[in-house]
């Protein structure tokens, strides 16, 4: 039988596997039950778990039986939540109120778990080590950085990595692939701007931080418009913006706070004095003053190219050529995935999830489509025996 067929046969089991995860999803490091179902699946399977020394995630080993010294490599799978009330009306949608699985993480988790079974049973065939990586807290960017604290990457370290995400962009039953720069940086900005606050009959009296804060909403958008060759691939985006108590007075100060998105890592470095230079301009011309916070989140995720090559060749003999899509472009979307990246060379692939109504990452509507899960549990297989032999 081949890997295909037999993830198809067992569709029913993985899609009752990926229904419970998502009527009972948990955010980022609050994966409780959501770690002790992937520890029970494990052990059915008969996979080794590792000892882990974070409270959410799992670390496991399967070792290859045959006789030989090959490659150790990580599969990588989200497993965390999104604060977001589900209005699919599904029979199995969320349990619990305000928290539901809206970018697709129960389908990737339930792939792995897919997976690692399809790896288990032959690892007679390969005689290298995958490492099965259940990652807690992506939604927070920073569940990779505590797995990789934790030692995933260690004893033994893998010598590249692979992971997965749903494709809204990918049609269900074919995966999307790209080589190089693939997902954007993601670093976050707070403006806290201040003058004088009084009487709104008055506001000759007062230094208005509103008025100011709303100049520099608009004109913060004359970084990616005026500022970034327009080549570059370049996202800020203003999210939030806080200011004042009641209707008749001006307030103190003001707040805003956005996101920042980049490709290319000198345009991402250059970003804070850009603002700063920006925001102080317009404040001072309206006598207030400013203080720029800038986080660097997380990296950009780069496909490594000879991973890319292996998982196409690799995807094409498990599900065939016709359903291997070379995406169109890549994407300004984050993934801490960019985190292991940076340790070890690998690739993120895409799963078609489709686009239909609703099928929107981080939308109260989506649900991931349990036809999807066989394409990717073939595709995480066809993978990891291909390198391990």
């Amino acid at each position: 039988m081949t890997i295909l067929a037999n993830a198809r046969e067992q569709l029913e089991y993985w899609t009752n596997t990926r229904r419970q995860l998502h009527q009972h999803p948990e955010i980022g490091f609050e994966e409780v039950e959501t770690t002790a179902l992937i520890k029970r699946e494990l052990e059915k399977i008969g996979v080794e778990i590792c000892p882990l020394a974070i409270d959410t995630g799992v670390m496991a080993i399967i070792r290859g039986t045959k006789p030989g010294q090959g490659k150790t490599i990580a599969l990588r799978a989200d497993i965390d939540a999104l604060p977001i009330q589900e209005q699919t009306g599904l029979p199995y949608a969320s349990v619990r109120q305000g928290v539901m699985h809206a970018c697709g993480h129960d389908g990737h988790t339930t792939v792995l778990l897919g997976a690692a079974k399809q790896i288990f049973e032959t690892r007679d065939q390969f005689s290298g080590i995958v490492k099965l990586l259940f990652q807690p807290a992506e939604e927070r960017l920073h569940g990779a950085r505590s797995m990789i604290a934790a030692g995933v990457l260690e004893s033994p370290a893998p010598e590249l990595i692979l992971g997965i995400h749903g494709g809204t962009e990918t049609p269900i039953g074919k995966i999307g692939v790209w080589s190089g720069p693939f997902m954007a940086s993601a670093d976050q900005f707070t403006v806290r701007i201040t003058g004088q606050g009084g009487h709104a009959a008055y506001p000759h009296r007062n230094k208005d931080p509103l008025l100011a804060a709303a100049h520099a909403v608009v004109a913060l958008q004359t970084i990616a418009a005026r500022e970034i060759d327009a080549i570059d691939k370049f996202v800020l985006s203003v999210c939030e913006f806080h200011a004042g108590t009641a209707f008749n007075i001006t307030p103190a100060d003001a707040v805003i706070t956005g996101s920042v998105r980049c490709h290319d890592s000198k345009t991402r470095e250059s970003v804070p004095d850009r603002i700063d230079r920006l925001v102080g301009g317009i404040t001072s011309a309206l006598n207030c003053t400013h203080k720029l916070e800038y986080v660097f989140g997380i990296p950009g995720v780069v496909n490594d190219p000879a991973v890319v090559q292996t998982l196409t060749t690799a995807a094409i003999e498990t599900i065939g050529g016709e359903n291997v899509i070379q995406l169109e472009r890549p994407l300004m979307g984050s993934e801490d995935f960019a985190f292991f990246l940076e340790m070890v060379p690998g690739a993120i692939f895409r799963l078609g999830v489709g686009n239909a109504p609703g099928q929107v990452l981080h939308n109260p509507l989506f649900n991931f489509p349990d036809e999807a899960l066989p394409v990717g549990i073939a595709t995480m297989t066809a993978f990891a025996l291909e390198h391990c032999r």
